[in-house]
């Protein structure tokens, strides 16, 4: 069954799309990624850094290779077709067997800094993973309860000193401290609200058409 979104999330979703990541908000918001792009599509809202995010991306591809990918509904032109013997022969060394172990794998302890630049930690096999900032926490204050997530204080999450990691509800979360508009004073923070109030509201006319 569907997560019902309120009315606090969408305004927290208009507030810090723009200027957050999907995966940062859907960790506040204690959902997933899609469904907060997902969310965003329908309230038509922009993200700048999953903008910049994307064009970095394909920035490194050579567009000579783009225009030579395979493209979605084409048949390849050897389907269906059997392997020769003698091609199966030449291709057999290189074949993956069953019990072989993948190049790429690793093993359970290995550490990472995954797309989000949060520290996660290989838990189990085949491919179990945890924030180690959260794995961390639950060793020394049991396990997280439900609706609370582990920030750090000097927003660096790449420092993962327990000293440095403190509890927050999402509410409270939603409400400031992971609001892009924290690192700004009080009186400036309000300018922000006021102006996107107004942006609102003449987004809702023209949308209405009047």
């Amino acid at each position: 069954m569907k997560k019902i979104w309120t009315k606090e999330e969408e305004e927290y979703l208009r507030q810090n799309y723009r200027t957050m990541f999907a995966s940062e908000i859907a960790e506040v918001l204690g959902r997933s990624t899609d469904s907060v792009q997902s969310r965003a599509y329908i309230l038509r809202l922009h993200s700048d850094r999953e903008k910049r995010s994307r064009a970095g991306k394909l920035g490194t591809i050579r567009p000579e290779a783009i225009a030579h990918r395979f493209q979605k509904g084409l048949i390849p032109a050897n389907k269906g077709k059997k392997v020769s013997p003698e091609a199966y022969a030449k291709a057999a060394p290189t074949m993956f067997k069953k019990g072989q172990i993948p190049h790429n794998y690793k093993k359970v302890g290995t550490e990472i800094i995954n797309a989000d630049g949060y520290v996660q930690v290989k838990v189990a096999d085949p491919n179990v993973w945890k924030l180690k900032h959260r794995l961390i926490w639950e060793q020394a204050h049991g396990e997280i309860p439900e609706g609370y997530n582990v920030q750090f204080k000097n927003h660096n999450p790449l420092d993962i000193r327990l000293e440095n990691l403190y509890l927050i509800s999402k509410a409270e979360q939603m409400g400031k401290e992971n609001s892009y508009m924290a690192k700004y004073p009080k009186d400036l923070q309000e300018v922000i609200r006021l102006k996107g109030a107004v942006k609102r509201a003449i987004r809702r006319r023209t949308d209405n058409g009047k």
